[in-house]
């Protein structure tokens, strides 16, 4: 059993290292041409990054949450997460929320419409720069499946576009 001194030492002398990480999940639909986005995000990373950016407290997940949040939320997103397919910007729609059962990630929805009405998608093209303005450390990870393929990508500060080609 560990000293309850030595474990208060350790807690509160040593510095701590906070994580900062987004996981985004872009799934191709080729039946209806769209492209599903699913986002997990700490709650208190996206709020505190919408404060900075509205100074509105939100109250994310409770009975006294803003009632504009889904707005403020999908404007922040389209502002931070961009998507071209052949160097064509496209826009997405919220789809929704949802508190995970840790009560500390929350699940946001979206979805990208008529992705490919111009025929093949050669290219995908992202930026993503989520969370960047308030945490120097934060990394957002993206997990893309498109037809048979699937790329796992890595933004920073230092890197927060990557294109992709596909080829036939």
């Amino acid at each position: 059993m560990i000293n309850p001194l030595i474990y208060l030492v350790f807690t509160f002398f040593l510095p701590s290292h906070d994580f900062h990480i987004t996981h985004t999940s872009l799934n191709y639909n080729s039946d209806s041409e769209s492209i599903e986005i699913t986002m997990k995000v700490a709650i208190e990373d996206l709020e505190r990054s919408l404060e900075v950016n509205t100074s509105k407290k939100l109250r994310i997940g409770t009975t006294k949450e803003n009632k504009s949040s889904h707005k403020i939320i999908s404007n922040y997103f389209d502002n931070h997460l961009k998507v071209l397919t052949n160097d064509k910007p496209l826009q997405f729609q919220w789809v929704g929320k949802e508190i995970d059962d840790n009560l500390h990630d929350i699940y946001l929805y979206f979805e990208i419409l008529n992705c490919n009405e111009n025929g093949e998608i050669k290219t995908l093209t992202l930026k993503n720069t989520i969370f960047l303005e308030i945490e120097i450390n934060q990394t957002n990870i993206v997990l893309i499946e498109f037809k048979d393929s699937k790329f796992n990508l890595t933004f920073t500060k230092d890197q927060d576009i990557q294109k992709l080609q596909f080829y036939e």
